[in-house]
């Protein structure tokens, strides 16, 4: 069977939806936004996936319950599936990973 390295992308949402988290890559373009996104580890949920990378890029505690699958399409990387989690914060307090990120913020819905 060919390898297929999964991926998730989260939509991370206020709970009344009119805010959404977003980040950009010290190489973007200037002002590029995009939603987070990261590989699954070894014996890890996409659930747990999500939950896990918006916490390391972001520090964004996710609340486990509102994580669910909502659709899947191939990436431009070699072997690899991306699909889609549409969540909600715990605790929405930004702490950026600068490592992974050059900045991450809530953005109005507007």
């Amino acid at each position: 069977y060919p390898r297929i390295d999964s991926a998730t992308i989260m939509l991370v949402t206020s709970p009344c939806e009119n805010y959404a988290l977003l980040g950009r890559k010290k190489s973007w373009p200037a002002g590029r936004y995009s939603t987070l996104a990261g590989f699954t580890e070894v014996g890890e949920t996409l659930e747990e996936c999500c939950r896990r990378e918006t916490f390391e890029e972001s520090g964004v505690v996710v609340d486990p319950a509102s994580v669910r699958f909502d659709a899947s399409q191939p990436w431009p990387f070699p072997r690899s599936l991306m699909l889609s989690s549409p969540s909600q914060p715990l605790l929405p307090e930004i702490i950026v990973d600068t490592n992974e990120m050059e900045d991450i913020r809530w953005f109005a819905k507007e």
